[in-house]
């Protein structure tokens, strides 16, 4: 199986607590394999078994303060 790595620039990360909140989270996505949040660069790279949308890392965070920049 073929693993898709997608990039997202977020903002509202402060701490460590964010980064394992938003990989939590995005764990959650389907077919999301992997997560890994940098709070240095306020990015978060996900490794998928398919492409995972903007819209789906958007919703994901919906309730949170994190927001979703861009797709880099």
């Amino acid at each position: 199986m073929s693993q898709i790595k997608t990039i997202f620039s977020l903002s509202g990360l402060t701490c460590g607590a964010c980064e394992k909140v938003i990989s939590k989270r995005l764990q959650k996505i389907e077919g999301v394999q992997g997560v890994q949040v940098s709070l240095q660069n306020g990015a978060t790279s996900i490794t998928a078994s398919r492409p995972i949308s903007i819209d789906e890392v958007t919703q994901a965070l919906h309730d949170t303060h994190y927001k979703v920049i861009n797709n880099l």
